[in-house]
């Protein structure tokens, strides 16, 4: 018998571990893709039109990777919550079974006793409960953190393309073109 409860509770956590990072996966919205790197050719307008969808695409990722922060601050505070509503449950049924055992040790307090121990185990109950949303939520935060990152490797690939870019620009126009195209204003 308690084989199967161990098993059930395992199958539970796995399970919330599971959904909970598939829930977090699905609600977060895609990661712009870094660039592709390509042949470095055709002379000066096409390295100014490279360096602006470079720039554009950078300030893109940038504002994914800064909603992607904000996301996963916004789980971390879901999770310290939950950490402590779970453990204030915890608390509360650890004290409630002391009390129920202090009360059933007189005849009198036998019926304190009994009513205690129900609500003990109802606490209980809501204690594991509260650990199921804990772990659904730490899986949730895993696949936050893991878009983060991507969307800061975006951010990084596409600021490197706009750097190169501008030094193709500096390489392959005339110095006046490459001052009249590098002095644009930023797209952010």
């Amino acid at each position: 018998m308690v084989v199967i409860f161990a098993l059930g509770a395992i199958f539970l956590i796995v399970g919330a571990a599971v959904l909970g990072r598939g829930f977090g996966s699905s609600r977060l919205p895609p990661t712009i893709e870094g660039p592709v790197k390509d042949s470095g050719e055709g002379g000066c307008e096409n390295a100014a039109a490279e360096w602006d969808k470079a720039r554009q695409n950078a300030c893109n990722a940038k504002s994914d990777e800064a909603a992607a922060h904000r996301h996963a601050a916004d789980l971390r505070g879901q999770v310290v919550a939950a950490t402590a509503a779970h453990l204030a449950l915890v608390v509360a049924a650890i004290a409630t079974y002391a009390a129920a055992a202090a009360a059933t040790a007189t005849v009198f307090g036998i019926p304190a006793g009994i009513v205690l121990t129900g609500v003990a185990i109802g606490l209980t109950v809501a204690a594991a409960a509260a650990l199921l949303v804990l772990i659904g939520l730490t899986a949730a935060l895993t696949a936050a953190d893991d878009d983060l990152r991507d969307k800061m490797l975006a951010r990084q690939q596409w600021e490197g393309k706009a750097a190169a870019e501008r030094e193709r620009i500096n390489r392959e126009c005339p110095p006046e073109r490459a001052q009249e195209v590098l002095s644009r204003p930023s797209p952010c």
